[in-house]
């Protein structure tokens, strides 16, 4: 089985953002999946990989923030306008978050 698909994975679409490890240099990013492992997101520019980065994000309809540590594993170029898609892996999550994220992924979409 291949690795990146593990994870049941489920349709997210918010505004997101991701700064370094220190919660400096903010980047405004766009999630669009994610799983209780990990997250796929869209970019204005290339993500460095194997460097730990911060996600902050709220579901929809909430207003609690997460905030994960993580991986960038990918980041490929997708299109004309200058976009990137990333692949991360969570590396640090609280179990709060962690809760939010297996309750988003396994319940039924509305």
């Amino acid at each position: 089985m291949d690795p990146r698909r593990e994870h049941v994975r489920r349709l997210l679409q918010v505004d997101a953002y991701v700064s370094d490890i220190h919660g400096q240099s903010s980047r405004p990013t766009q999630i669009i999946d994610i799983s209780r492992m990990g997250v796929a997101f869209v970019s204005d520019h290339a993500m460095p990989t194997d460097e730990q980065l911060l996600l902050n994000f709220s579901f929809p309809g909430s207003a609690i923030r997460n905030e994960i540590t993580l991986t960038v594993v990918h980041s490929n170029a997708i299109g004309t306008h200058g976009r990137f898609r990333n692949g991360a892996r969570f590396i640090a999550i609280s179990e709060a978050c962690a809760d939010r994220i297996v309750d988003y992924v396994t319940t039924a979409p509305a």
